[in-house]
């Protein structure tokens, strides 16, 4: 399994060389066994486990791709929201078009609501009110849902474009995670846990965050 990942991610960076750019970024695939760089709130828990079908004999390349280790998401709602986890990028993310991550679900379906902010007021930092839900007040936040499904690994790769802006008025309205003038880019990336009744419980596995093209 582990030598299946690393032929993966060995023949991307050969064939990044060979064209002189890098064709994704890796956000984390948790093979170092931690979640260290990610911070948590709300009731969300997180364990860093064995990929959960890494004992099963299985042709699927996306499970195989997985490797050893997943990011393990559990977390109970009430009134939906299940808490969730983030981390800080301050990436140039001009250069690539969608996100990409790995999905394996359960029977307690749900969704993740995935949020990205850009830096519009140029000093690399996320500007936030902790009285309005924790809104950002300076930059732009841009969101997009996707559901949980059933056991296995779901490959997910959404456009930034389908991303949707969830605070006008705040920033400029415009999706620029370029690192010009100063801008942070890409400053973060937040998931979010939303149950799929009001009072319920949500649980995932997620792998190979990442920016692509």
């Amino acid at each position: 399994m582990k030598r299946c990942l690393f032929g993966l991610l060995g023949a991307l960076i050969l064939a990044a060389a060979a064209s002189g750019e890098f064709t994704f970024y890796l956000i984390d695939n948790f093979e170092n066994g931690r979640a260290d760089k990610w911070y948590r709130f709300g009731e969300a828990r997180m364990t860093v486990e064995r990929n959960p079908s890494g004992e099963a004999v299985s042709r699927d390349p996306i499970a195989e791709s997985c490797g050893e280790y997943a990011l393990k998401l559990k977390s109970r709602a009430v009134n939906w929201f299940a808490g969730g986890i983030g981390t800080d990028l301050n990436v140039d993310a001009s250069g690539f078009n969608r996100l990409q991550l790995d999905i394996f679900g359960s029977d307690k379906h749900g969704k993740i609501k995935i949020e990205v902010f850009d830096d519009d007021n140029n000093n690399l930092a996320l500007e936030q009110d902790a009285a309005r839900d924790w809104l950002a007040t300076k930059d732009d936040k841009w969101v997009a849902e996707v559901p949980v499904l059933g056991p296995g690994f779901t490959r997910v790769s959404i456009p930034f474009s389908a991303f949707k802006l969830e605070n006008p008025g705040s920033g400029d309205g415009l999706w620029n995670p370029d690192q010009t003038n100063g801008s942070g880019g890409l400053l973060k990336v937040q998931l979010i846990l939303l149950t799929d009744k009001p009072v319920g419980e949500v649980e995932t596995n997620i792998d190979n965050l990442l920016l692509t093209y």
